[in-house]
């Protein structure tokens, strides 16, 4: 339990880390896309709201997870289980946040669009 909580705070430090490295090198005018499950789905933000949605979102995860995993919730779970999940979730959100940010590199401005 201890060790999945240290991992999962590694990860979301990772995640914040990650999020400093594209404030320095993505444009003023990047949009950062945030996906509801499809492509039809998605919300591009804007440079600052997508570069702290996606650590805060890992924030939540972290608290959420840690906090059932500590409780008696977890008690009836598969032995290990509680010990993996929150890392798995953890580098899945990472994943999702670095594709995003990737996304965003790649995609013209909207200036350019136009």
């Amino acid at each position: 339990m201890v060790a999945a909580l240290a991992v999962g705070g590694v990860l979301l430090a990772v995640m914040i880390a990650v999020s400093g490295y594209a404030a320095v090198i993505l444009p003023g005018d990047a949009r950062i896309p945030l996906h509801f499950g499809s492509h039809e789905h998605v919300l591009l933000m804007s440079k600052r709201a997508g570069l702290v949605v996606w650590p805060a979102l890992g924030a939540v995860l972290f608290g959420v997870l840690g906090g059932v995993s500590a409780s008696s919730l977890a008690s009836d779970w598969v032995p290990g289980v509680r010990d993996v999940l929150m890392p798995a979730a953890m580098c899945v959100v990472l994943g999702f946040q670095v594709g995003a940010l990737v996304l965003a590199a790649r995609w013209p401005s909207p200036l350019e669009q136009a």
